[in-house]
């Protein structure tokens, strides 16, 4: 039996050792870093249709790169469900890249909810599931949700980040969800066949929706007069939407939207715009086009990042310039530049956002990321020729060049010398379009704050041009990642490692003089600096699964 004295000094003894493994246990935990904090605000840029000759071209016309390109680079597919990417045939066989592409819903559903899906589906999976959202999330965790477009407010963009449907085409069922929850408020199919498809009601619904389809202009099957005239009957009623709309003979839509979004009790607000197309009126390259009737894209995002601002818990924004891809069906370079150039006015915009301290913003608590959802048009330096030549030049002379080629029907500009609307053999060439649709090219990826660089960690191939590069499914994952999870386990094990890329000027000067069979195909030696080189809208009808 131990002795009263040796069972003092045990227990003295187990009294130091706990002393010891405390201090021990609190000198880690306070010398560990701080586990990093979510994203108070996330927004997600889309220029839909957007590829690497898109950004080189915008570049060379307006002589400057933009900030964002400065961000860490990646590379993502677009492919839908049941597609596949082929780095080798991308860059062997020119065709190879107009087969299997996305369309416009499949890939919104793949950044916004992390699930391949087929063509034409809204946030539902192949096999009739609704899928979760990543602004569900952001609505659950008390967050205020956003949507800008420069097209149809519930075309297939924005309406995957807000309304889950059987059809893109479904439209005013769309809209019906991202405004009040349920996709039949305004109408059922009684009333017509766009109110169909719906997977019941998304609460809350968003706090602003604002872009064009205005009925009184051409809301085609996106918004039409019910909903347009619900919004409007509750305008300035409590809980209800602040509603701005265009006004025939005020040229001051722009104004009256930034009015309203700066009145401090609103949060929430709604703008319906357009034009006879169904989008924003066009802007040229030269900023002329702009109807002052509606806001710029620019305007709008500043409207909802005011609104937005007001929730204590942060929110959630997209951002989509939707008509990059409408000029590109057309084959519009001109429409093209002016879309872009009006995108990049936006992303410096947001930019100025973040880092304006009065916002309570900053890049430790601020997602941006910038990206395509597919490319539209198949823009090259000539018929036939890979993406990794640069254009010829891009400015006001060599816009007026561009016309139809006879043979193709696809639009390209050069010195036609003969004037016989061909490309012949020595006849210098500045760019041509090699389609009238999507392609299954691989588009570029910015980001910029809060778990950007968790974009490294997602591999799933290398292209021998491009470089390591990741599945559109991933944004997703980062996204869930920077709004409140830890780091995710990658799509594949990491190899290779996708390291952000330079992003290089183009030198689009040169001007090429094709032959008339393709070119050769590139080297496939990996590099992980690829070059970033620097319209026509489809009948609304052809759109639906287009764009």
């Amino acid at each position: 039996m131990l002795k009263r004295r040796d069972r003092f000094s045990i227990i003295i003894t187990l009294l130091m050792l706990v002393v010891l493994i405390f201090a021990i246990t609190m000198q880690a935990v306070l010398s560990a870093p701080a586990p990093a904090q979510p994203a108070k605000y996330v927004i997600v840029m889309i220029a839909d249709g957007w590829g690497p000759q898109h950004i080189a071209a915008a570049n060379a016309y307006n002589g400057t790169v933009p900030a964002y390109q400065s961000w860490s680079n990646y590379w993502t597919t677009t492919y839908a469900r049941d597609g596949a990417y082929d780095p080798q045939l991308a860059w062997s066989d020119f065709d190879y890249v107009q087969n299997g592409a996305t369309d416009s819903a499949a890939a919104a559903t793949a950044l916004f909810c992390g699930v391949k899906t087929n063509d034409g589906r809204i946030a539902v999976s192949h096999d009739n599931k609704r899928l979760y959202a990543i602004t569900e999330k952001a609505r659950a965790l008390g967050k205020a949700v956003g949507a800008v477009t420069s097209v149809y407010a519930s075309h297939a963009t924005p309406g995957a980040w807000m309304a889950h449907n059987d059809a893109r085409n479904n439209g005013y069922a769309l809209a019906d969800e991202g405004f009040w929850g349920d996709p039949n408020t305004t109408g059922t199919t009684i009333d017509s066949p766009y109110y169909n498809g719906g997977y019941g009601a998304t609460n809350p619904p968003l706090n602003v929706i604002i872009g064009a389809g205005h009925p009184n202009w051409n809301g085609d099957h996106y918004i039409n007069h019910a909903i347009r005239n619900k919004l409007a009957a509750e305008n300035g009623q409590a809980g209800a939407f602040t509603f701005v709309e265009r006004i025939a003979g005020n040229p001051d839509g722009g104004e009256r939207l930034l009015d309203a979004a700066n009145q401090p009790n609103v949060t929430r607000l709604a703008g319906l715009f357009g034009g006879g197309a169904g989008n924003l009126d066009y802007r040229f390259a030269n900023g002329s086009g702009h109807n002052p009737e509606n806001p710029t894209l620019a305007q709008m995002t500043t409207a909802a990042l005011t609104v937005l601002n007001r929730d204590p818990q942060g929110f959630m924004l997209l951002v989509e310039g939707g008509s990059v891809d409408w000029a590109g069906h057309l084959n519009q370079m001109d429409w093209m530049l002016g879309e872009m150039l009006g995108f990049n006015t936006a992303v410096d915009m947001v930019i100025n956002w973040v880092e304006e301290p009065t916002n309570g913003s900053n890049w430790q608590n601020t997602l941006v990321i910038v990206t395509g959802d597919h490319e539209t048009g198949y823009l090259t330096a000539g018929p036939g020729i890979f993406q990794d030549e640069p254009l010829g030049l891009v400015n006001a002379d060599t816009l007026t060049l561009e016309k139809p080629v006879a043979n193709s029907g696809r639009r390209a500009s050069w010195q036609d010398g003969n004037g016989n609307n061909l490309i012949d053999v020595g006849e210098t060439v500045y760019w041509a379009w090699n389609s009238d649709s999507h392609t299954n090219t691989l588009v570029p990826l910015y980001a910029k704050g809060v778990d950007a660089d968790q974009f490294a960690a997602y591999a799933v191939g290398v292209d021998p041009v491009r470089g390591a590069y990741l599945d559109n499914t991933d944004v997703f994952k980062v996204l869930d990642t920077a709004v409140y999870e830890p780091t995710p386990t990658p799509t594949n094990t990491p190899t290779p490692t996708l390291t952000p890329t330079a992003t290089s000027t183009s030198t689009s000067n040169a001007t090429v003089t094709p032959s008339l069979t393709p070119t050769a195909a590139p080297s496939m030696t990996p590099t992980l600096l690829p070059p970033l080189e620097k319209g026509h809208f489809l009948p609304i009808v052809h759109h639906d699964y287009n764009g």
